[in-house]
């Protein structure tokens, strides 16, 4: 069976002279030939197909966004430390006996509430002695009250009898706040935790006794980073969850460290949560916090950017012209990139078509 086509005619006939080796013209290479060239016909037809759809001829046809400032709502996701409103662990100020456990473990206590009580029997014994000694000043020195203006003493005498009253009432000051040192007292109402010590056990300032924490409210403690510096204020809102509670739970930016962390490059805040029913501090949460809006750079779609030898580009179509423009983005979105420097409100930047696309190449804005 032999090919019924003259393919080097046709192709000569069209201006595609594309030679075909002898060894193709045998009857069993006339389906191969068919599939070899075909593709040959497809590219010389669109090449002499004219312009379509209003393209100028030789200009490519792309579709644009028009950059613009607009607010940008960005969600940034962290993870941050659940902490107490007021947390400590006891400790004794005197190495002394433990006497008395006023506090059951685990329970609600009152600020100032008596928690433990060491020995101070030797405090309060020295105390009476003191007093005994200001009770003979206190005789010596109405005595030389009356003295002094019969010009009975002299005025050494006299300053010597107030000066040991007067040193005596501080000595015995000093006494008092000691024994009242022995009393261990709650500083802020608050839920005590396990207790460490027994009754009748020696402790001193190293020993820790028990736990205090005030959970009326509870602090989240999370980084961010340095870019985000200046779109984060207080008064923000932002949500959080923690491992094993299903709530989702709603805090307030309270306070931002004024410096950032130079080992990580990063910016701690803290957020405080009024409603902290269920959590505990040391737990982990996973923080979203909402910025209200960018306070620089514009967005564009992902789509537009072009990597380029630089980092990356986009091009902007000014005059019918392709330009590829370097620029420095900042912030990603599904759909969106935030562009830093390189671009100005009114550009027009092409979003389709960009492979085809080259610096000084003809593009015709087609749709959006």
């Amino acid at each position: 069976m032999e090919c019924m086509i003259d393919w080097n005619h046709y192709l000569r006939k069209n201006d595609l002279a594309i030679p075909i080796p002898p060894s193709m013209i045998s009857p069993n290479a006339c389906m191969i030939r068919r599939l070899l060239v075909l593709p040959w016909l497809v590219a010389g037809v669109c090449a002499q197909s004219g312009p379509k759809n209003g393209t100028p001829a030789g200009s490519l046809s792309a579709e644009v966004h028009i950059v613009k400032s607009r607010p940008f709502a960005q969600t940034l996701s962290t993870v941050g430390t659940l902490r107490a409103n007021e947390s400590v662990t006891l400790v004794s100020e005197l190495s002394r006996r433990l006497m008395k456990i006023h506090v059951q473990e685990g329970t609600e206590v009152k600020a100032d509430a008596l928690l433990f009580k060491l020995d101070d029997s030797d405090l309060v014994a020295q105390l009476g002695e003191i007093e005994a000694r200001m009770k003979l000043a206190n005789i010596n020195k109405k005595r030389v009250d009356t003295l002094l203006p019969r010009k009975a003493i002299s005025q050494q005498e006299y300053d010597v009898s107030t000066s040991a009253l007067v040193l005596l009432e501080a000595e015995r000051n000093t006494q008092v706040v000691q024994i009242l040192k022995t009393e261990i007292r709650a500083p802020f109402a608050g839920r005590v935790g396990v207790r460490q010590v027994s009754e009748g056990a020696f402790v001193s300032p190293t020993t820790p006794l028990i736990t205090l924490q005030d959970l009326s409210l509870i602090k989240v403690d999370f980084p961010l980073p340095e870019r985000y510096a200046g779109e984060v204020k207080n008064g923000q809102q932002f949500t959080f969850t923690v491992a094993g509670n299903g709530q989702v739970f709603e805090g307030t930016v309270a306070v931002i460290e004024p410096a950032i962390d130079v080992a990580t490059r990063s910016l701690l805040v803290r957020g405080v949560c009024s409603a902290p029913q269920g959590l505990l501090p040391g737990g982990f949460a996973e923080v979203a916090l909402t910025l209200d809006g960018l306070a620089h750079g514009f967005m564009v779609p992902s789509q537009a950017l072009v990597p380029s030898p630089r980092g990356h580009g986009v091009y902007l179509i000014a005059g019918g012209k392709a330009k590829l423009q370097p620029v420095e983005i900042g912030i990603r979105t599904d759909d969106q990139v935030q562009i830093l420097r390189g671009v100005n409100e009114g550009d027009v930047v092409a979003t389709t078509n960009l492979l085809r696309i080259r610096p000084g190449v003809d593009v015709t804005a087609a749709g959006p």
